[in-house]
C-alpha cells in the first residue's frame, strides 16, 4: 500500500463533522469531511494551524476566500497553496474550470477553506468532488446543508447543482498560489448591482419584482452585506479612518435590514433602507464621487 493511500484512508477516517476530534485541530473551525481525502473548514489562524493539517496528512490548501494566502507560512509546513478566490454569488466559469483542474491534479488529500468555512468553501469542496467523481449532486448539496450553507446564497447552490464535468480536451486555467483578487472599486461597483436589486425590491413591497423573477429579497440583501464585511475585512487597510466609520455604518444598517426582511417587519425595513441609503450616500460623496 503506498504512502499516497494510507494518507487518504488516514483522512477518510474523519466522517462528519470533525468537532470529536476538534483539540487536534488548533486554529481551524467548522472543519468537515467533503469526501474521503478532502477536508473544508475555515482560514487555518497562526502557525498551529498550520502545523495541525501537517499532522493530519494534507499537503495541499486551496483557498477560496479574498484575502491573499499566507504562502510562506504554509510552505513552512511542507504544504502547497492554491488560491481560487469567490465571491458569494456563484463560481463563474474560470474558477469552476480551476476547481476541476485541482481534482484532476491533486491526488493528496487536500484541505478547502473560505473565510469561516460555512459558505464558499464547502461550495468549492463539492466542485471538487463533483469533477473527481467522489459525490453526485444530491450528496453535494447534503454536503452545502451539513456544513451550515445559508440557502440564502442561492448562487453557491445554483452552480454545485449545475455543474458539470469539463470536456477531456477542455483547456483548463493555472492554478496560483496568489491569484489576483478584487479591487475597492471592483467590489463596490459589484456591491451597487446587489444594492440596485435591494431597491427593486423594496419598490415591490420587498417581495420578488414581477420584471425580475430571480430577484429574492433576502439574497440580494445578504450579498449587499458580505460585500461590506468583505471590504472591510480585506480593501480598506489604507483608507482613512472617516471611510471604515461610514463603512461600518453602512455595514450595520445591512445587518439591521436583513433581519427586518427576515421577521417581515416590512415597516422597518424601509425604513432601515432609508437608513443604509443615506450613509452609502455620505460615503460616495466624501469618497468616491
Amino acid at each position: 500500500m503506498t504512502a499516497g493511500v494510507l494518507l487518504l484512508l488516514q483522512v477518510s477516517l474523519y466522517s462528519g463533522n470533525l468537532a470529536a476530534f476538534a483539540d487536534d485541530l488548533p486554529g481551524l473551525h467548522n472543519v468537515n469531511e467533503a469526501a474521503p481525502g478532502v477536508l473544508v473548514g475555515s482560514e487555518p489562524e497562526g502557525e498551529e494551524a498550520f502545523a495541525a493539517l501537517q499532522k493530519k496528512g494534507i499537503t495541499t490548501i486551496v483557498s477560496v476566500d479574498g484575502a491573499v494566502p499566507d504562502v510562506q507560512l504554509a510552505a513552512k509546513y511542507g504544504l502547497r497553496y492554491i488560491h481560487i478566490p469567490l465571491g458569494y454569488d456563484g463560481i463563474d466559469q474560470q474558477s469552476r474550470l480551476a476547481l476541476a483542474r485541482v481534482a484532476k491534479e491533486i491526488t493528496a488529500p487536500t484541505y478547502v477553506h473560505c473565510h469561516h468555512g460555512r459558505h464558499r468553501g464547502p461550495a468549492a469542496a463539492a466542485v471538487i468532488c463533483l469533477a473527481s467523481g467522489q459525490l453526485d449532486i444530491p450528496r453535494a448539496t447534503e454536503l452545502l446543508k451539513r456544513c451550515g450553507t445559508s440557502p440564502d446564497y442561492k448562487g453557491l447552490y445554483r452552480d454545485v447543482a449545475a455543474f458539470k464535468k469539463p470536456a477531456p480536451n477542455a483547456v483548463l486555467p493555472e492554478l496560483m498560489s496568489q491569484a489576483q483578487v478584487d479591487s475597492l472599486a471592483a467590489a463596490m461597483a459589484k456591491l451597487d448591482r446587489h444594492f440596485e436589486h435591494v431597491k427593486l425590491s423594496a419598490a415591490a413591497g420587498w417581495k420578488t419584482p414581477p420584471q425580475h423573477p430571480d430577484l429574492v429579497p433576502q439574497a440580494e440583501l445578504l450579498l449587499v452585506q458580505e460585500g461590506l464585511s468583505e471590504s472591510l475585512r480585506l480593501l480598506t487597510k489604507d483608507q482613512p479612518p472617516e471611510f471604515h466609520l461610514l463603512m461600518q455604518e453602512s455595514e450595520r444598517h445591512a445587518k439591521e435590514l436583513l433581519q427586518s426582511v427576515k421577521s417581515g417587519r416590512t415597516d422597518d425595513a424601509s425604513r432601515l433602507l432609508m437608513q443604509l441609503t443615506g450613509s452609502c450616500t455620505k460615503c460616495h460623496q466624501q469618497f468616491r464621487n
